[in-house]
């Protein structure tokens, strides 16, 4: 009987490729919502309509508002595919020049994305507590910091540091994203336990918020560290705790789709 030899190297970008799939998962409905949602919606009845989707979407005699709010959420479908479209190896290999210049369309979406979002929160608010805001404004700032490292990494043909910088913007710009689906999951798995849902703050709320702006840079450092350790229980340790993401994800995305998106896609 042949023992079965598990490779803690193997394990770990298996567990690397599941959780990117699982996110692209994601991904690719969130775009469906927004550009059906808010795309859609913007066509045939203005975005005063965008109100059913988000009561902060639209303010009437606020046109800067407005304006900002349009770009936050319309730029962030072509953003979204771009930025993981950079993810993938073959992509980068055979297709230089295609990551190279819709690496820079990416970062220049990243970052507009991100002021306007951080002008919403400043300007019109948003759910949750101030911890909470402070949190998303921070995802913001890091997604404008790691562009501007990323491109400087890039100019000086440091192709590793260019990398580690790019991960975490890209970890960032996937913040909104990841607050969704880890949120959705907690909905699914223990209701509405640490969340007042009438003002949406509670410290699950703020665990939550940190998860998804955070930790997500903490575990990127972690999983880095882990492909370079001869330590095999890292290594494993590192990536159990991918496909545990990785099943948190499906949770969440199958709870948002079925209590959010689909229901304002389908009542359009």
């Amino acid at each position: 009987m042949h023992k079965i030899k598990l490779n803690p190297s193997t394990l770990l970008n298996n567990s690397k490729k599941i959780w990117f799939t699982c996110l692209l998962m994601a991904q690719i409905c969130f775009v469906i919502y927004l550009s059906l949602g808010y795309g859609l919606t913007g066509v045939t009845t203005g975005v005063s309509g965008w109100s059913r989707l988000n009561s902060t979407a639209y303010v009437a005699n606020d046109a800067t508002g407005n304006f900002m709010y349009a770009l936050h959420v319309l730029l962030a479908i072509v953003m979204i595919i771009g930025g993981s479209l950079q993810l993938i190896p073959a992509i980068r290999t055979k297709h230089p020049r295609f990551h190279r210049y819709n690496g820079r369309i990416f970062v220049l979406l990243a970052c507009t994305i991100s002021m306007a979002g951080i002008y919403l929160i400043l300007a019109r608010g948003t759910v949750g507590n101030v911890l909470m805001q402070g949190l998303t404004i921070f995802g913001g700032c890091v997604v404008i910091l790691s562009s501007l490292l990323a491109i400087r990494a890039a100019k000086n043909r440091n192709i590793s540091l260019h990398k580690i910088w790019a991960i975490r913007l890209y970890l960032a710009a996937n913040g909104v994203l990841f607050f969704r689906l880890m949120i959705f999951a907690w909905f699914l798995t223990f209701g509405t336990l640490g969340v007042d849902t009438t003002t949406f703050t509670g410290p699950t709320v703020l665990a939550v918020s940190i998860c998804s702006y955070v930790i997500p840079l903490f575990i990127a450092e972690l999983v880095r560290y882990a492909e370079s350790t001869t330590n095999k229980i890292i290594t494993i340790a590192t990536a159990s705790i991918m496909a545990l993401i990785s099943i948190i994800f499906l949770v969440g995305l199958f709870g948002v789709v079925l209590a959010n998106w689909y229901p304002a896609i389908i009542n359009l």
